[in-house]
């Protein structure tokens, strides 16, 4: 266990269990930051803090759903932060009158952050203390999540590349894990959101709670705006499995395309083999001479063959390839001409800026 006390008059400081007691201050406003703590040991801590038997059961509970509690006595709040690995990791804060208590087990470089950018000068009163570190805890917390998407993104949008290029099998178990992580992202946060807008409604209407209801406001909006991102990503991943199924499909009709046209190809010849591959009387008779050789085995095969090919050609089922390409070259120059057009529409360009007036 890592116990790491922040306290306004001795500054930064670590304790351990023995100690904890002697060493808390005993008048101020301090935050204690427990890392990696067992359940037994956190009974300790709760003991040294003289918490009730609710809270104390309540701090070794991970795994449950978000929980948000607002009174005059304390703000408890069950969170999430991103640890060292790259996983997600349940943070259990409460804030009282005397201290603020943060339980996690790998959250400390968030937590680090929160410690730097808090200055106890910048307040005057008790209550700012409390809720103006509550907020950076909150922040730093949600701040950790935004690495973890931007590797997410990246991901995606390589996937999604990808997928138009060379679908594969791998794109597709990539795509599939992909989509497992961001809803479990979105399970995590979804309760959270529901509770912390539910809970600033309810505790506006309590006198005094102005300040803590804005704070649980500000919280929510802040929650909203993260899974607006995880939102965004998971129908980015699900476009990403639907543009798989389409360039699959593609590929397929391009081949079942090619095997037409040579099985087009040989048909008329198949059909001149098998007209000629009769062994009729009359037939054998007459066609004995090399010139008719010459004029109905190759000849007539040739330009049956190079007949069939001309008026492939002519349809256009020979250029596919090319006919994309050229599709694509000129698609971008309509695009840039369609975005100029918007610009000037709107003001964005080719209009002077509009002069003040006097």
């Amino acid at each position: 266990m890592k116990a790491t006390v922040f306290d306004m008059k001795k500054g930064i400081f670590q304790v351990s269990l023995d100690e904890l007691s002697q060493r808390l201050p005993a008048d101020g406003f301090f935050w204690l930051d427990i890392d990696g703590a067992s359940a037994e040991e956190l009974q300790l801590v709760a003991s040294a803090l003289h918490l009730s038997e609710a809270m104390s059961s309540w701090l070794p509970r991970f795994g449950q759903r978000a929980r948000l509690e607002a009174s005059r006595q304390h703000i408890r709040i069950s969170t999430w932060g991103v640890g060292a690995s790259g996983l997600p990791i349940e943070v259990h804060v409460l804030s009282t009158q005397e201290c603020l208590l943060t339980v996690h087990a790998g959250c400390g470089s968030s937590m680090d952050r929160a410690r730097s950018i808090y200055y106890w000068d910048a307040v005057e009163t008790t209550e700012a203390q409390h809720l103006g570190l509550l907020i950076i805890i909150l922040t730093e917390l949600m701040a950790s999540f935004d690495p973890l998407l931007e590797r997410l993104d990246e991901l995606l949008y390589a996937l999604e590349e990808q997928v138009i290029q060379a679908p594969t099998e791998t794109q597709i178990e990539q795509l599939v894990r992909l989509r497992k992580q961001l809803w479990s992202l979105h399970r995590i946060w979804e309760p959270q959101q529901g509770a912390a807008t539910q809970l600033s409604f309810s505790i506006k209407r309590l006198p005094k709670m102005s300040e803590r209801a804005d704070i649980i406001s500000d919280y929510a909006e802040r929650i909203s705006d993260l899974m607006d991102r995880i939102s965004d990503l998971r129908q980015r991943a699900t476009e990403a499995l639907e543009n798989y199924g389409t360039s699959v499909s593609n590929r397929q009709s391009q081949v079942i395309n090619r095997l037409t046209i040579i099985a087009a190809v040989f048909l008329p010849l198949t059909f001149l083999t098998g007209f000629f591959g009769m062994n009729f009387q009359w037939m054998i008779n007459r066609l004995q001479s090399l010139e008719a050789f010459l004029f109905l085995g190759v000849g007539l095969f040739v330009a049956m063959s190079v007949t069939t090919l001309l008026l492939f050609r002519r349809r256009g089922w020979l250029m596919e390839k090319q006919a994309s390409k050229l599709g694509t070259s000129a698609a971008a120059p309509t695009v840039l001409r369609s975005q100029v057009t918007d610009a000037k529409n709107s003001g964005a360009i080719g209009s002077p800026p509009a002069q003040p007036g006097l």
